[in-house]
């Protein structure tokens, strides 16, 4: 059987409503999901896991995400490890670099972002990248610290030429709502020139809302939009694209599906 696959979505946090986060999960399902990756980023929002019972939907990772505020230690590192052997996620991440939001630190991003790799290596787990107006600093520290079992750059947004090169080191590229943008000429061409059998979709949930809902808040049921895009862009019918995407998916995440 075939469905969608959210590869990245944001939908909880440490006020978690319920009744709202079963009810995405039953509009997704109706939509044709049948599985996504929730992505914790901070520690508060860990504390919703256990209010969790749906786990067959959801796969799970957790990372210390690039932050201009918090000074990380480490006691955050060990934490970070001991909440992995307590979980047991699927992947370690988001983590990486935002020189959009975080400009200022750059060095001590860059510096996070090594020491999350090599933990990421210790548990023997793929990455998932965030990787905004740092493009070429992401791929010179993913070069440079070899991940054995690669991962997966989110929602990627540089250019057809560089997704080649990750894609070369072993890394899977992940579209998100912006490709359906009308403006995005460049996700566009990634999407056709790339190889697809290191293609994935997310929503990135609450954000990145896709055509034709852009405005509002994003949820996990509206990935069908981006494959609905890709499918039209790609010329694939879109049950291909499902099978394509749930085999790249069980390969990164080593995930029975």
């Amino acid at each position: 059987m075939t469905y969608f696959i959210d590869s990245h979505t944001h939908i909880t946090n440490e006020e978690l409503d319920m009744k709202l986060y079963l009810d995405e999960i039953k509009e997704a399902k109706e939509n044709g999901v049948g599985k996504a990756m929730l992505v914790f980023t901070n520690e508060k929002e860990l504390s919703v896991i256990e209010s969790i019972e749906d786990d067959t939907f959801f796969d799970m990772a957790y990372g210390i995400y690039p932050d201009d505020f918090k000074e990380v230690n480490e006691d955050d590192f060990k934490r970070l490890i001991d909440m992995h052997h307590k979980y047991h996620f699927k992947a370690l991440g988001e983590i990486g670099l935002d020189y959009y939001w975080y400009k200022d630190n750059k060095e001590i991003q860059k510096e996070y972002f090594r020491r999350q790799l090599m933990i990421a290596n210790e548990l023997d787990l793929p990455v998932i990248i965030h990787a905004r107006d740092a493009i070429q600093d992401t791929y010179d520290i993913l070069k440079e610290v070899d991940v054995r079992r690669k991962g997966v750059l989110h929602c990627y947004s540089g250019s057809m030429e560089m997704a080649k090169e990750f894609i070369k080191l072993g890394y899977y590229i992940s579209f998100s709502g912006t490709v359906t943008f009308k403006n995005n000429k460049r996700g566009v061409e990634t999407a056709l020139e790339i190889d697809k059998n290191y293609l994935l979709c997310e929503t990135d949930a609450p954000y990145l809302t896709p055509v034709p809902n852009r405005g509002k808040p994003n949820k996990t049921a509206y990935v069908k939009y981006v494959y609905e895009f890709l499918s039209e862009l790609l010329k694939m019918d879109i049950e291909d694209l499902k099978m394509l995407t749930q085999n790249n998916y069980q390969k990164l995440f080593k995930e029975e599906i």
